[in-house]
């Protein structure tokens, strides 16, 4: 069930169960599908991720669908029923937790690499300064990278080639206690998407995904179950929509950059 339908510019915002929302949209539309689901681990429940977001005067809450049985069951749903919206070239990409307690991680690698999709890499992204853990505080996370089973890995300059750790700080300064870096974003829509592409986040939190989609020309998909993330989304897209428009950065002068980073 659709509660909201809001388009904006080039991108388009749904409030809704992904999974239901999903078979209402144009198959083969999709050339990116990055999204930052649920880790399974039962995060800012009481814990300290928690009470350091309180801390930070972040609003916390415990994530829906985050407990290992949970997590699996919507990110399997959700990969099997936004796989006909994919082309036959096209690039999904899930971030996952790394490292422990559990291998979850590997979880997302071997779903990735069934049901309609091939697996292609897994991408580090260090934090660059360590954060909770015990014995072994987390640096990094993972984005785990795939493709439709019988196409290719799109990719917008088939010449360039790019590392697979990429070193990005976390915002300071969040709308949402998962937020991921803005550049982080903008960077895999410019590797894998041309302009004029649409890029799909069925949970886009409070937008990053359609914020770097904007800035890197692109057309968007966000899709959103929780109204308060949704809200925040909606106003974060009409605040970019209203700046001065910037030339939007050549696919082929960011993979150079990063080449030469």
């Amino acid at each position: 069930m659709i509660h909201e339908d809001i388009t904006l510019g080039p991108v388009r915002l749904i409030r809704g169960d992904c999974t239901l929302i999903a078979p209402t949209l144009e198959r083969g539309s999709v050339t990116l599908l990055w999204t930052d689901p649920p880790y399974g681990h039962g995060n800012h429940d009481g814990d300290l991720n928690d009470r350091l977001n309180q801390h930070r005067e972040i609003e916390s809450a415990p994530i829906a669908n985050d407990g290992p049985d949970e997590m699996r069951e919507v990110m399997d749903s959700m990969l099997t029923s936004f796989l006909p919206t994919l082309r036959d070239d096209c690039c999904c990409c899930c971030c996952c937790c790394g490292g422990g307690p559990k291998p979850t991680f590997a979880w997302v690698a071997s779903r990735m690499d069934e049901k309609g999709l091939s697996f292609f890499h897994s991408v580090i992204w260090d934090k660059r300064n360590p954060g909770l853990g015990w014995r072994f505080r987390r640096q990094h996370e993972m984005v785990m990278v795939a493709h439709k089973k019988g196409g290719k890995l799109a990719w917008s300059n088939p010449d360039a080639a790019v590392p697979n750790v990429i070193s990005i700080t976390p915002p300071r300064d969040r709308v949402h206690p998962n937020e991921k870096p803005l550049q982080l974003v903008e960077r895999f829509i410019s590797w894998t998407t041309n302009q004029g592409d649409m890029v799909l986040d069925p949970f886009m939190g409070s937008g990053t995904t359609l914020i770097a989609a904007i800035r890197t020309g692109r057309r968007a998909i966000g899709i959103e179950i929780d109204e308060r993330h949704f809200r925040t989304a909606v106003e974060r897209v009409k605040r970019e929509l209203a700046q001065p428009m910037l030339p939007a950065m050549a696919p082929q002068k960011a993979q150079q950059q990063d080449l030469l980073a």
